[in-house]
């Protein structure tokens, strides 16, 4: 009875059978896209996952990421371009593994691309841009995306980066020095709940790609904090791209410096 008012119907409406099956598949497809894309249900791909604290293990996957990041960073060259193609991090926390979703964008955080991660498991958002001043030091702060400064369990996401005062280092100092201050950031905002390697595996792809998206708009920087690193610090794309690249033994000697440096810092 149900087909038959169902036929009498799709008559009065000039559609045959075969249109309307056509239009439940067709309808069904539209639901299970919706379903597989947007929103808390999005399934994002891994291209990166983390799942191991061993020092050797994750030196091999970071001195292979240079063409990646490069690439999304020259997507944000174009000053009309809001955020990058994203990078998946599948970490491995105590809870199990989690995404941390890394993209590069513009927004009312920051006007310049800069980095902004997603973590869909919580719904939490981090935009990691330079703070500070040139006169008082230049700072890594933890924003929400009007740009205030997030806190975690009481504790200011706010980081002393680099004394303005200080002799001009060499560009793989600065990367290092930078790193260990992202690898603290995220251990604190993820809630200490990843091992110190893996924080200190984060911290190398966060850091690097911050300066990636800078170089990749350069030319138009005109804040003093931005302009300053730049021109001290010597950094370039093919500077990234060794460091990146380096060889396993000194990725390795440098893992092992950040993690020890990390358990020397206090995490709330």
């Amino acid at each position: 009875m149900k087909w038959v008012n169902r036929s009498m119907q799709a008559k009065q409406n000039h559609l045959t059978d075969d249109e309307l099956l056509l239009m439940a598949i067709l309808g069904g497809a539209v639901l299970w896209l919706g379903g597989c894309g947007g929103g808390g249900g999005q399934i994002r791909q891994a291209d990166l996952a983390l799942t191991s604290s061993d020092e050797n293990a994750l030196a091999s996957q970071l001195n292979r990421l240079y063409p990646p990041l490069r690439d999304r960073a020259l997507q944000m060259e174009d000053s009309r371009q809001t955020a990058s193609q994203p990078f998946n991090i599948q970490i491995e926390t105590n809870t199990g593994p989690e995404i941390l979703s890394f993209q590069l964008v513009r927004n009312r955080a920051a006007n310049y691309p800069h980095l902004r991660v997603v973590r869909p498991k919580t719904g939490e958002i981090a935009n990691l841009r330079f703070g500070g001043s040139l006169t008082e030091g230049i700072t890594l702060q933890m924003t929400d995306d009007e740009g205030q400064v997030l806190t975690k369990n009481g504790q200011r996401l706010e980081f002393s980066l680099f004394d303005t005062r200080a002799r001009t280092r060499a560009p793989a100092d600065w990367i290092a020095k930078g790193i260990k201050i992202a690898a603290l950031a995220f251990l604190i905002w993820l809630g200490a709940v990843i091992t110190r390697g893996v924080a200190a595996a984060i911290g190398f792809v966060a850091f690097n790609l911050m300066i990636l998206g800078l170089l990749a708009f350069a030319a138009g920087i005109t804040l003093p904090i931005l302009r300053w690193i730049i021109d001290t610090s010597g950094l370039d794309w093919e500077s990234i791209r060794r460091f990146i690249e380096q060889t396993l033994n000194m990725l390795i000697a440098l893992l092992r410096d950040i993690i020890d440096w990390l358990s020397r810092q206090r995490v709330r």
